[in-house]
């Protein structure tokens, strides 16, 4: 994936209220030319504030790429020193240049043409007739779209194998992440089909990256092939998963998701990682990496705190008959506590629907048991 957003937090001019504003700075024109389409009609880094509803443009700068024409063009946010916006031009391009096949990484790429803001870029698109200008065919797909379909409409191995090679796309390293968000986005803007596609065509890639090679169906039941060294960086994808959280909220879910956070085996993992970055001159990325480790590090000590209570509600959600569940009640006091119950909430917020349903029922069972419980207070007061 070339194309890539950032959120930004802002402050509405208007009312004051706190934004967060989810910001294109680089864009593929091959890529996304729908995109491209809202480059042109200037309304690309156009926001509205849900609160008063004002419209108001987000100062943010913007790499635009396209391989085609062998364009680089930057957008100059207003009011940025010239200093700081090289060295956002700089750092986006790297980006740019690490995504790109080697094959691909030529040496149009070091001619970057800066132009104030988006009109700038729109301008100089629609003058050279750019991939993207209003010449090109209505309702056209995204590159990425296509490939999910090809991904989707697979049905065999071969199949799979093949839409993969038609859609190179895929084969990104940061494909897998970009999916889970695109995935997320949908989902949260209430778009379940689009959000099932997104996240099914990712698990089809990472069960195909478990293959060593290509397999006929006939030979699946004949043969068992090792598993290759998978081209996907699995601290990468950890890291990555760690960037898009805003808050402590998106923090503990990505944990919920990833429990390996929790041993401080991978704070050394993610501090290593936030020094490449430093290394290959993504400050940005760094610090980020950097503060998310300090909440996490805070997260740690209080999972040691709770782990009594963390151990139980593992046990509970392994037992599988009514005895066993009963017997782990019985053993883990823990289970019938307020944090028991709130951590079972949070496991069947980002849980998936089946997964979630069972939390659910186990939560209603432990209700059950502590509406059963005798209420202590009242004969306390009679005591006294």
């Amino acid at each position: 994936m070339l194309s890539f957003a950032e959120p930004l937090q802002l402050e509405c001019p208007r009312c004051h209220a706190p934004l967060e504003a989810e910001t294109w700075i680089t864009v593929d024109a091959e890529e996304r030319p729908d995109l491209v389409a809202r480059i042109l009609d200037g309304s690309l880094h156009t926001i509205e504030c849900p609160t008063c509803g004002q419209n108001g443009a987000v100062p943010a700068p913007l790499l635009y790429h396209d391989g085609r024409n062998e364009r680089v063009l930057f957008a100059v946010p207003p009011d940025m020193d010239e200093e700081q916006w090289r060295e956002v031009g700089q750092t986006l391009l790297w980006s740019l240049i690490g995504a790109l096949p080697e094959v691909q990484r030529l040496p149009y790429l070091g001619q970057v043409q800066a132009e104030q803001g988006l009109d700038g870029i729109a301008q100089v698109i629609t003058a050279e007739h750019l991939t993207g200008s209003s010449e090109e065919a209505p309702g056209e797909k995204p590159p990425i779209v296509l490939a999910v379909e090809a991904i989707l409409q697979a049905h065999t191995p071969t199949e799979l194998q093949q839409a993969m090679q038609d859609h190179p796309i895929l084969a990104s390293p940061q494909a897998i992440a970009i999916l889970r968000e695109l995935a997320h986005a949908a989902f949260q803007q209430g778009e379940e089909e689009a959000g099932s596609g997104f996240s099914r065509a990712a698990d089809l890639i990472l069960e195909l990256q478990a293959l060593s090679q290509p397999q006929r169906a006939e030979d699946a039941a004949i043969a068992a092939v090792p598993a290759p060294p998978s081209h996907e960086d699995p601290l990468d994808e950890l890291a990555f998963a760690v960037l898009r959280t805003q808050s402590g909220a998106d923090l503990a879910a990505v944990v919920d998701q990833h429990p390996e956070l929790l041993d401080e085996n991978s704070d050394m993992l993610l501090e290593q990682w936030a020094q490449a970055a430093r290394v290959a001159q993504k400050p940005r990325i760094a610090d980020g990496v950097d503060e998310r480790r300090r909440a996490l590090q805070a997260m740690r000590a209080e999972y040691q705190r709770q782990r009594a209570v963390l151990e139980a509600v593992e046990a509970f959600l392994e037992a599988d008959t009514a005895e066993e569940i009963e017997a782990t009640i019985v053993e883990y006091g823990e289970l019938l506590t307020p944090a028991a119950d709130e951590l079972l909430a949070r496991l069947g917020d980002g849980a998936e629907p089946e997964s979630a349903a069972v939390i659910t029922e186990r939560r209603a069972w432990l209700a059950q048991v502590r509406a059963l419980l005798p209420d202590q207070a009242p004969e306390a007061q009679a005591e006294g």
